[in-house]
């Protein structure tokens, strides 16, 4: 009889989690964000100077891929025997990349290239959108 008084005991539990369950969600509500007008206006300028942006077809010359010390040293390398160059280290898991100039054409990114290969550095040209 004991044995038998237990199991409806659980049982009984069982039915009242369950029950409960339903008793605590959560109803379906509605979230209503409240913002400044300042906040609207940044908002609306990042949006037109996105749409102003424009892209397109160019090579840029890669130097270096691997752990994130040797892109900073290899951009501080670059930097010092090329200070004019646009660089830009960019993280591309797991790998860390380094990137300079923005070419139109595959003859302007060549010419750069054997510059900088002149300057002992291993690097490549590569195809990819810049900015116009």
């Amino acid at each position: 009889m004991k044995i038998l008084l237990n199991k409806y005991t659980v049982l009984i539990g069982i039915i009242c989690m369950i029950s409960s369950v339903n008793l605590f969600a959560q109803k379906e509500g509605s979230v209503n964000i409240q913002s400044s007008e300042n906040i609207r206006q940044i908002i609306a300028k990042k949006r037109a100077y996105n749409k102003n942006l424009r892209k397109v077809k160019g090579y840029k010359i890669q130097l270096f891929y691997g752990n994130e010390q040797g892109a900073y040293k290899v951009r501080d390398e670059f930097s010092s025997t090329f200070p004019d160059t646009d660089i830009e280290i960019r993280f591309f898991s797991p790998e860390w990349k380094v990137w300079v100039g923005s070419y139109k054409t595959k003859l302007e990114a060549d010419y750069a290239l054997k510059e900088i290969k002149e300057a002992q550095f291993n690097a490549f040209v590569f195809a990819t959108d810049i900015k116009n």
